[in-house]
């Protein structure tokens, strides 16, 4: 977090270092600032410029060009911004080094839609891959009606009352409704004039779970795991380069194996259960390659 001090009013503000220290109406904004960015809609000043406003709750008309001490302020202050970034080979990438919700809920009108827990750990395997499905199928086409699609998955209803209490013995803690891909296109509908600093702002979410996944270490029973067994090659240095690890492939072979049901059982099976079988599987598998080498060797 900066630290900013305004002279002419004689204020101390906090604005945030990077995404990971946003609010949910900071995030949004600066979100939706990235997304211009990175579209060429505006330049890396006007970026920096833009940000400062929105990160310090600033109105333009109080740093104009006609005002050089207030604008230059403005100014040194938009440095903070690059903090925001890291730069690799001279090429400015945004931070993403975060897997808490900054905007846990959404309420466009009269309804208010619920989004994952922090490090998704509400999320089921069937949201998953759906949802890095879409997420590839983005990269691949830059098709914006994905992101609503990805951010559709995640964002639902609270669950009523009465379903609940229906479903209390095997109630997991998990306020929203049950995922449904089959009526994903039409609970769809419910974000189409959502603004573009939320839907970009919860792919660049999912981005970053992305790559916190790849060589992820957990604590698990009182030891620690390291996720990194399970994906090809070494850590990726952007999202472009996360690995894929085959999850509809693996949803297959879990329904086969019988380990968690059925498939349509295994997609209802909570996201970090699954991931655990496949890194005990992983592991295992590992271990007999080491024995079968070692007694190769001798």
């Amino acid at each position: 977090m900066h630290t900013v001090y305004l002279p002419e009013a004689n204020l101390t503000r906090y604005i945030p270092a990077d995404l990971s220290e946003c609010d949910k109406f900071q995030y949004i904004d600066m979100c939706e600032l990235i997304f211009r960015f990175h579209n060429q809609e505006i330049d890396y000043q006007e970026f920096r410029t833009h940000a400062v406003y929105k990160l310090m709750g600033l109105k333009a008309a109080k740093a104009s060009l006609e005002d050089e001490d207030k604008f230059s302020n403005v100014y040194m202050v938009s440095e903070l911004i690059d903090s925001f970034f890291e730069e690799n080979d001279g090429v400015k990438t945004i931070k993403q080094y975060y897997i808490n919700n900054p905007v846990p809920e959404y309420a466009p009108a009269f309804s208010t839609y619920y989004g994952p827990s922090d490090s998704f750990m509400n999320m089921t395997f069937g949201e998953y891959r759906d949802a890095l499905r879409i997420f590839h199928d983005f990269h691949a086409t830059g098709d914006m009606q994905l992101l609503v699609l990805l951010t559709a998955i995640f964002y639902r209803k609270k669950k009523s009352f009465l379903f609940i209490k229906k479903q209390s013995a095997n109630y997991d803690g998990n306020i929203r409704v049950p995922y449904n891909s089959a009526t994903l296109e039409k609970h769809a509908e419910n974000f189409k004039y959502a603004p573009i600093g939320f839907v970009y702002g919860f792919y660049l979410l999912f981005a970053s779970f992305q790559k916190y996944l790849v060589d992820a270490k957990l604590l698990w029973s009182g030891r620690e795991i390291d996720l990194s067994i399970l994906f090809d090659g070494s850590s990726a240095s952007n999202d472009n380069d996360i690995p894929g690890i085959g999850m509809d492939s693996i949803a297959f072979t879990m329904a086969e194996s019988g380990a968690f049901g059925n498939i349509k059982e295994v997609d209802n099976t909570n996201f970090w259960q699954i991931l655990i079988k496949m890194y005990d599987s992983r592991r295992n598998d590992l271990e007999r390659q080491k024995q079968e080498q070692n007694a190769t060797n001798k």
